[in-house]
Order: structure tokens, then sequence, then C-alpha cells
């Protein structure tokens, strides 16, 4: 797998991982408070079902029962008193303690002592829990990182349930953190395996476009070369066959004369059918559309990304603002851009460190694309010959590859410019047109 892909399946399990794993740990916080919360809940039931038998039993008692034998069904009651004098509308409820009260009943002249202490001491999760006897309507304000409070509904004993408690902050499973970051791991690198093979797939595709592309255009220009070798020694032959005939008919030659002229038919032929088959090749109209040249740079940059690491070769860009759309043939742009990347990388194969730039700026004409390297140049030789077909300054090259782009610029309405950098290195300048859409045959 391409070094991108794993760094880029790196980063995304690291982000995927801590995402993942806060939302686990806050998850696991938020079961600790539904379960404080649960309790909290089942207590205040337990307690309101106290308070609701202490309100049933209390108007059935005399004061002469006894404690022992009614505790055996109420346990909450200590103490069972009478009272006399007291008033009516006198408080049905008197603390007696934190976890005691006195509930009175003022028609009967009674009172009992009622104990919520053996229920709420046998609830232990929360850091404090405690009954406000004497509520003044207002929620009390705790420091707790949770609180809990709520009133219970019976008439004479409105008392409060307060609770608080904190989070377990270290009490979490952390079995499952490694076994979720594993899980995270299996399924990027099976995304990341897809993806890359989804790219080199498509890569290979697009290399084989490519390369068909540049061979059917080097087919082209080879045989463009042949049909204009060929022509030149038929039109001299032409020439001399003419000059032959005039001569032969002032002799009065007139078997000659009907020979040579049969030849020169034949030679007109074979002229015509060449020319021909060269419009044929080289003359197939095309439509030039408005096309990114960013991303044909980059395409192409994709490409030859194997060759570029090989040689370790840095490519850099600057394109101006305005300069990033030309008037031109995708596929062509591309064999354009193809060519002369593939140029500079095999020219810089003995540098330990080289480097390609393409700028583009905008002009009165169009967009001036310039493609730097940082290799030897052109030598004198090459400016002149370059675009000759079959020269080439590699001992390996066929000698085309500068032709074609050449013609392909032509076909485009545009042209390329050679020449050295102040610096060093070749520098080729490629002039595009702007616009919308033109027809070039």
């Amino acid at each position: 797998m391409k070094n991108p892909f794993i760094k880029r399946g790196i980063i995304i399990w690291t982000i995927v991982c801590v995402i993942s794993g806060v939302l686990l740990y806050a998850e696991q916080i938020r079961r600790q408070f539904w379960e404080r919360d649960r309790e909290f809940t089942a207590l205040f039931s337990e307690l309101s079902a106290v308070l609701t038998q202490n309100e049933s039993v209390l108007p059935l008692l005399n004061g002469d029962e006894d404690i022992v034998s009614l505790r055996k069904k109420f346990p909450q009651l200590l103490t069972l008193e009478k009272t006399t004098g007291r008033a009516l509308d006198a408080p049905r409820v008197e603390p007696a303690h934190e976890v005691q009260y006195w509930l009175y009943n003022p028609w009967r002249q009674i009172r009992v002592l009622v104990d919520l202490g053996p229920i709420l001491t046998a609830h232990h999760p929360f850091t404090h829990l405690g009954i406000r006897f004497m509520p003044n309507g207002d929620e009390q304000v705790s420091d707790a990182f949770w609180h809990w409070q709520r009133t219970f509904p019976q008439h004479t004993q409105p008392f409060t349930l307060e609770a608080d408690s904190q989070p377990n902050w270290f009490g979490i499973n952390g079995v499952i953190y490694p076994l979720l970051f594993i899980g995270w791991g299996i399924v990027i690198a099976l995304a990341s395996v897809v993806l890359w093979q989804r790219k080199a797939r498509k890569d290979a595709e697009q290399r084989a476009i490519y390369y068909q592309h540049a061979r059917l255009n080097t087919l082209g220009e080879i045989t463009a070369g042949i049909v204009h070798e060929i022509n030149q020694p038929l039109t001299a032959a032409q020439t001399w066959i003419q000059g032959a005939q005039r001569q032969l008919q002032q002799d009065n030659g007139q078997a000659v004369s009907q020979a040579l002229a049969a030849a020169l038919t034949q030679m007109q032929r074979i002229s015509a059918l060449l020319t021909r088959f060269r419009e044929h090749v080289v003359q197939e109209k095309v439509i030039l559309r408005e096309t990114d040249l960013v991303h044909c740079w980059l395409q192409v940059v994709n490409l030859l990304e194997h060759e570029r690491r090989a040689e370790h070769i840095t490519v850099s860009h600057a394109f101006a603002p305005g300069a990033t759309t030309v008037l031109a043939d995708r596929l062509w742009l591309e064999q354009v851009l193809h060519n002369l990347l593939s140029n500079a990388i095999q020219a810089q194969q003995l540098d330990a460190a080289g480097w390609v730039k393409i700028e583009s700026q905008k002009t009165e004409s169009g967009v001036l694309i310039t493609v730097t390297d940082g290799g030897p140049g052109f030598s004198q030789e090459a400016l002149r010959h370059a675009f000759m077909p079959f020269y080439s300054g590699r001992e390996v090259g066929i000698g085309l590859g500068m032709t074609l782009t050449e013609s392909l610029m032509t076909r485009m309405n545009g042209s390329i410019t050679l020449g050295n950098a102040p610096q060093g290195g070749a520098q080729i300048r490629l002039q595009l047109a702007q616009g919308k859409e033109a027809t070039n045959g």
C-alpha cells in the first residue's frame, strides 16, 4: 500500500478512536447517572408508600394501642403518645431529628414518632441523602455534580427528598477500549485497501488510455513523416519525368513518351493517395473546450508518481488566479504535460534530488504556462532540432515526443517555445487561448 494511504489511514484511525473513545466514556458516565436516577426514583416511591401509610393509620389510632404490636406492621412508628390541648390548626408535623419527626392528629389528641432512618441508611450509592421536613418552596442549590430533589405529594407530609452523587470517573469498563480500537483499525484498514485497489485500477486504466492515445498520435506523426519524406523524391521525379517528356517529344519518341506519361500518372496517383492518407491521419477535427489546467496537471503528476518518486523528483505548481482554465482538448493537453514532465524526470535521473515547477499567468492572448526543471537544460543543437521527427538527445529516445507535443499544441491553436532558465535547467513555455468552445480541423 502506498504511503499516503497508510498515513491517511492512521490519521483517520486516530481521530475515530479519539471520538469513539470519548463518546464511549461519556456513555458509561451517563449510565452511571441513570443508575443513580433509578435508585433515587425507587427510594422516593418506597418513602412515598411509607408516608401514605402514616396518613392512613394515624386517623384510626386512639392512643391506647400497643406500640410493639403496631410496629410489627408499621416499623417506621417508634412512639405513640397522647397530647392535650393541641389546637386543631397547629402544625401537623414537628421535626425531631434529621430522619425523625412527630406526626400529630389534633382531633384525637395523639401523635406518633416516625423514623425514616432505616429506609434512608439502606441506600448507600449517594454522597448525600436526606429529607427536608420544612420545605420553603425553593429548590436548594448543590455543589455536587449530580443533584436530585423531589417533593412528596402527601398533604400532611410535604417533605422533600434530596440526594447528591459524584460520577465514578475511573469506574469504567476499560476492556472494551482495546477491542473498540482494534475493530476500528480492521474496518479502516479494509476500507483503505478497497480504496487503494480502486485507485490503482483507475490509475492503470488511465495509464492505458494515455499510452493508447500516445501510440495513436505517434503513429500519425510517423505516417506524416513518411508521407513527407516520400513526397519529396516523388516531386523531384515528377519534375525530371516532365522534362524528359518534353525532350523526347522534341525527338518524336512516341513510345518513350507514352511510357514516361504512364509512369508520371502512377507517380501522381501514389502522391495523391499518400497525401489523402496523411490528411486523414493528422487533420481530424477536434472540439476545443474550457479545460481545467490544474486538474490536468494533477492527473499527470499522479500518473507519473512512480517514476517521480523513483527519481526523487519534487513537483510544485503556482497557478495564478484567472489563469487556471484554457481552451484545449483535455486528453491532448494532458498528453502534452505528460510528455514534458516525463522528459524532465528522465533529464534528472543522475541528480540526487531533482525538481519540476509549473506556473501559469494570464496574458493578452490567453494563458502562458511555464514548465521549469532542475536538469541540465537544452543544448544549442536541441534548441534547433528538438521538434524535428526522430531527433532525440538521448540514445534510447525515438525522437517523436517533442514532435508530437508541438503537433498537439498547434492543433489546439497554441504554441510551444523551448529555452533555458537563467538559473539553469530547461524552461518550456506553452501558450493557449481562453474561451468557451471552438472547432479545429
